[in-house]
C-alpha cells in the first residue's frame, strides 16, 4: 500500500471514530434531557420536602441504573440538600 492510500484509511477510520463518537454524545445528552424533564415533573407534584424526597428517590430508582450514576442516592440527596443549607 502507498503512503497515501495508509494516511486516507487512517483518516477516514478516524473520521468515522470520531463520528460515531458524537453520535454517541448526542444520544446521551438527548437521553438526560429526557430523563431531566422526567425529574423535573416528578417534583412539581410534590408539596414538601417529604414528598420531593420520595418524588427524587422514585425517579432514582426508575432511572440511576440507565444514567450510570456513580452517586448513591442518599449521597445525591445530601449534596442537595447541602446546597440549600449554604445559601442560608
Amino acid at each position: 500500500m502507498s503512503d497515501f492510500h495508509y494516511d486516507s484509511v487512517k483518516d477516514a477510520i478516524l473520521d468515522h471514530v470520531r463520528e460515531t463518537f458524537e453520535e454517541i454524545e448526542d444520544g446521551l445528552a438527548r437521553s438526560h434531557e429526557e430523563k431531566y424533564a422526567l425529574l423535573e415533573d416528578a417534583l412539581e407534584n410534590a408539596s414538601d420536602v417529604a414528598e420531593l424526597k420520595v418524588a427524587f428517590e422514585q425517579w432514582f430508582a426508575d432511572h440511576s441504573e440507565d444514567l450510570e450514576l456513580e452517586y448513591e442516592i442518599d449521597e445525591m440527596w445530601a449534596q442537595a440538600v447541602a446546597r440549600v443549607e449554604e445559601q442560608e
